[in-house]
């Protein structure tokens, strides 16, 4: 089972320490986590009952992140997912990965008992990740605070041991990039495609956090026109 590299804070910490506060808000405010299981069956679970604790079902939970890119089409009517396959079992998803780099796992910045995220090195590891899955350089991003989400999931160690792995996923939306966006059959990836956003929900294998981070990320761009 590999190490923690995100810190334990209650979700009210990490909005006020990191500034990266849960895409996930629903009307009253209630911030919620996907949850994927080991037969990959997916629940949902209020964030604050699984963010500052050391178990979920009695297994251990790991923190670490994972980045990576939101690809929008000229009209913003539809959006790039690659399709990852693990286990016997696919999903369609952004190209947000956990860093196999050492460099890019050390994020964490404490000054005086307060955390932050070294963003750039969150940006480097979206960057690489992005490039490495689809080929492509990204040069530009419209945000520099990316987009978060958070997801538990369930894994097994090298002793066949169940545990969880909490992930907070961030999200940049690509200004400008350089290549023809595809797959590489690295990391997993077996197949890219277009998705028409209004009917994500409605695809079967779709990573559950694809439609809701796809309007939040349309919301941005909206906002940063006025």
């Amino acid at each position: 089972m590999q190490d923690s590299y995100i810190p334990k804070a209650s979700e009210e910490k990490f909005c006020e320490w990191i500034s990266l506060c849960t895409v996930r808000k629903w009307d009253d405010w209630v911030s919620k986590i996907w949850i994927k299981k080991l037969d990959w069956t997916i629940v949902e679970e209020l964030l604050e009952n699984v963010i500052n604790s050391d178990k979920y079902d009695d297994k251990p939970i790991i923190r670490t992140y994972a980045s990576g890119h939101i690809f929008f089409n000229d009209n913003r009517t539809e959006v790039f997912l690659l399709t990852t396959s693990k286990d016997g079992k696919s999903q369609h998803q952004f190209t947000w990965w956990s860093p196999s780099e050492d460099i890019n796992k050390n994020v964490i910045i404490e000054e005086y008992w307060i955390y932050k995220f070294d963003l750039e090195k969150v940006r480097d590891n979206a960057r690489f990740r992005t490039k490495i899955r689809t080929g492509v350089e990204v040069v530009e991003e419209h945000n520099g605070k990316p987009l978060v989400d958070w997801v538990l999931i369930e894994n097994l160690d090298s002793n066949e041991k169940s545990f969880y792995r909490l992930v907070c996923l961030m999200h940049f939306i690509v200004k400008k990039y350089i290549g023809n966006l595809g797959f590489s059959w690295e990391e997993h990836t077996t197949d890219a495609k277009w998705y028409k956003i209004e009917e994500l929900n409605n695809i079967s294998n779709v990573a559950p956090n694809a439609y809701i981070v796809s309007k939040k990320a349309l919301e941005l761009l909206e906002n940063e026109k006025k």
